[in-house]
């Protein structure tokens, strides 16, 4: 007999799944996680680091709709991107940890290759090259995102 103990050290995750598991919407503007609010493209210092009492205190102040009740509900712009507030940040000493979520580079470039490729082959529900693509990346430009 003996008693087994576990600790999460962190999550190794895709993109998609990193949203899951962090709590932070990866899709659309503001999508990236390290960044968060500060997302400009051009040269500039890193971006602040979150400490993870400072994110705890953020998701604690924010107000989420009930598990599974997200399709009528608008998420208010207080929340920026946060989608809902991580199982994870449960266990006490997540907070206190530097590094809670990484990357996994591997399907990252898996998921790149699918959809340039896709893209340039004009793979049917496969491309990235929609109308409302084209339509974003008019819009960018003329609010001056793209230069």
């Amino acid at each position: 007999m003996f008693t087994l103990r576990a600790a999460v050290m962190w999550t190794m995750n895709d993109f998609p799944a990193y949203a899951m598991v962090s709590g932070w919407s990866t899709k659309g503007y503001m999508a990236c996680p390290i960044c968060k609010e500060d997302v400009t493209s051009e040269r500039r210092l890193r971006p602040r680091e979150w400490s993870g009492d400072k994110i705890l205190e953020q998701l604690n102040r924010l107000d989420f709709a009930p598990f599974r009740k997200t399709v009528s509900w608008t998420r208010p712009s207080t929340h920026m991107k946060w989608t809902h507030k991580p199982m994870f940040f449960e266990l006490p000493y997540l907070s206190k940890l530097k590094l809670r979520h990484s990357l996994d580079v591997m399907h990252v470039e898996k998921n790149v290759f699918d959809t340039l490729v896709g893209t340039i082959l004009d793979i049917e529900g496969k491309t990235k090259d929609i109308i409302k693509a084209r339509l974003d990346l008019k819009e960018w430009a003329y609010e001056g995102v793209y230069g």
